[in-house]
């Protein structure tokens, strides 16, 4: 073999010296590749420029994430709180996060700064990613205050007290099934059937097809028909069985079929589109975040079955949405011809016209009018909006806050913010209630104290809350706000540091760029600031309670301290309607049942993602309080 290599001329221009070379260069830039990817994946930069905050140690590319599989955010948070200070890091994959976890704290951060931090990948393309793109959750600049002017009416005053018959409908038809279930499966244990055979539900689950109706049909102004649609109900729990039979069932409907579809799509985007249930590339995407887009791009073109399942409830709801729209336009541009005609003088002038009956009559009945979208629901009023602008500026740009002129909002635009109506209204009041009830169940004395205000104010065996009883179901609210205390389902809120910008907080320097997260869960159970912290007790909210005084925050937070919507300019615009509807729905419940814990659910184990909610659903028993 030495011999046939000795036979091989020599110098630089000899094969084999130039293929060992070759082969030399090669390993050298497989080095030199490997070395550059590890250091990219250790994140050097980031974690010099974060060096004094202290945190948690995680792994190479995964970060924290293989604990916070282990145990839910907020109580992975609140344990490093406990063993890092107030100011800590933590790495979500490669994406490193500053932890505010004082609430003063978070208050100053809150108020200071209004961008809101993003942590999530889409993966969206098309009419829908220019429907997230435009929601006010991620708008900033005169843009935020433009979409956020368009968003006031909804939650005026005379819309609050339009939504009411539906919230009270709804709530209604769901206790009266409840009620029908109780009592039939107590008929069967009496009748010798298996004992307690079907007399436990999933509240959490029915609570969650509730408040999809509540709110779908309050943002749509059609019915979705979720309160019976037990696979529709919950936190996204809608299957593709579910939401192909939904769809064909839905066929020839018409507005009856809009809320059906809608009801289906929603599900299954609450559920597929986040990263800790979708799919694969979503969870890529958080690891390697400057890969999102060739991950994007491999989503769309050789898409998993959780993924093509997203995109296809995705395109049901832009289609749906953007039928309705039209359909509305329709319906309005067919009245002004007969305004027209009207001023004419013409006959028959008012056919066609529809009813303003209010969001509460035309989205229980499934119909809105011709257009099929509810007179005052969120969509009419926007579209309402958009179109009187138009014509009071004659069509131009209408001007907006410190004197900029903003286009009227896209269709893109309205959709979006409907969209977002639904995202912030469904699963979080679906586990606040949950976790209300949980916390009733648990509590006798709170409990009978709520049974009594609720028999004081609906005496009658039928009587639902109006307008006139909200003021006076005074200690149901704060039975709701002691919930949200302990369970805030939106456990944290977030913001960024400003281009061009460090903020000082704690002693601590953060960069621009950098996202701040702000646990309300840590900040609501803090012993420093709140007496008997980690105590249900309705009594801090109720200002003629003996104990109000004594159970305040204490310190310079104590202001603020309780902040279930957020902080500042950019806490959450429809707190008045979650709280409305939370009250309705809890006094109109205990009107009828009351609701016993199965076994083994003390004390309450959450989960949490985008929000935070009971782990496995709320096991009960509803227990009816008069005979059918």
């Amino acid at each position: 073999m030495s011999n046939v290599f000795a036979n091989w001329p020599s110098g630089s221009g000899a094969p084999l010296g130039g293929l060992l070379r070759s082969l030399g260069m090669v390993a050298a830039g497989f080095a030199l590749l490997l070395v550059s990817l590890i250091i990219y994946l250790l994140d050097p930069i980031k974690r010099w420029r974060l060096r004094k905050i202290p945190g948690p140690r995680g792994r190479p590319v995964l970060g924290c994430l293989p604990q916070l599989r282990a145990q839910p955010m907020p109580l992975f948070l609140q344990s490093c709180a406990q063993t890092y200070g107030p100011v800590f890091k933590v790495a979500l994959g490669r994406k490193w996060v500053v932890v505010l976890a004082d609430a003063e704290m978070q208050r100053q951060v809150g108020f200071k700064l209004r961008a809101h931090a993003r942590t999530d990948p889409d993966f969206s393309r098309g009419r829908y990613h220019a429907m997230l793109s435009s929601m006010l959750l991620r708008a900033s600049g005169s843009t935020w205050r433009q979409l956020r002017a368009a968003w006031q009416p909804a939650f005026a005053p005379a819309s609050l007290a339009g939504y009411l018959p539906l919230m009270t409908g709804c709530a209604d038809q769901l206790a009266r099934r409840l009620e029908a279930k109780a009592t039939a499966a107590a008929g069967a244990t009496a009748s010798g059937a298996t004992a307690g055979g079907g007399s436990s539900v999933d509240m959490w689950r029915e609570l969650g097809g509730m408040t999809l109706q509540v709110v779908g049909s309050t943002a749509y102004g059609v019915d979705f028909h979720s309160i019976n649609e037990e696979d529709q109900a919950g936190s996204g729990s809608g299957s593709a069985t579910a939401t192909a039979g939904a769809t064909a069932a839905a066929k020839g409907r018409g507005d009856d079929g809009y809320g059906k579809q809608l009801a289906a799509a929603c599900g299954q985007i609450f559920r597929y589109g986040s990263p800790v249930h979708g799919s694969p590339y979503l969870r890529l995407a958080m690891l390697f975040p400057e890969l999102r887009s060739l991950l994007l791009t491999l989503a769309h073109t050789l898409p998993d079955e959780k993924f093509t399942i997203l995109t296809k409830a995705r395109t049901r709801l832009c289609n749906t949405v953007f039928q309705l729209i039209d359909s509305w336009k329709e319906q309005h541009r067919a009245e002004a011809e007969i305004d027209a005609a009207a001023s004419s003088g013409k006959p028959d002038v008012g056919a066609g016209r529809h009813s303003s009956n209010g969001v509460g009559a035309a989205a229980t009945s499934g119909r809105g009018g011709l257009s099929g979208v509810a007179p005052g629901s969120f969509l009419d009023l926007m579209l309402g909006q958009r179109q009187g602008g138009e014509r009071g500026s004659g069509g131009k740009k209408a001007e907006g806050e410190e004197g900029v002129e903003h286009a009227p909002l896209t269709d893109e635009q309205v959709a979006g913010q409907v969209q977002l109506f639904i995202l912030a209204g469904y699963e979080t009041t679906a586990n606040a209630l949950a976790f209300a009830v949980y916390c009733i169940a648990t509590h006798p004395e709170v409990e009978s104290r709520l049974l009594h205000e609720v028999d004081d104010v609906l005496p009658g065996s039928d009587q639902l809350p109006g307008e006139s009883d909200l003021p006076r179901l005074a200690y149901t609210e704060a039975v709701v706000n002691e919930a949200l205390r302990l369970f805030p389902p939106a456990h944290l809120t977030s913001r960024v540091v400003p281009p061009g910008e460090t903020l000082t907080v704690g002693g601590f320097n953060i960069p621009a760029g950098i996202p701040i997260f702000l646990p309300l869960y840590i900040a609501h159970r803090d012993p420093a600031v709140w007496p008997r912290a980690d105590e249900f007790l309705p009594e801090r909210f109720l200002h003629s309670s003996p104990l109000y005084e004594s159970l305040q925050p204490r310190g310079a937070a104590q202001q603020h301290a309780h902040a279930p919507f957020g902080y500042g300019s950019r806490m959450c615009i429809g707190y008045k309607f979650a709280m409305q509807e939370a009250k309705v729905v809890l006094a109109t419940l205990y009107r009828r049942l009351t609701f016993t814990l199965e076994p083994g659910q003390q004390p309450l184990q959450v989960e949490a993602s985008l929000t935070m909610a009971p782990r496995g659903g709320l096991r009960v028993m509803p227990v009816p309080r008069r005979k059918l």
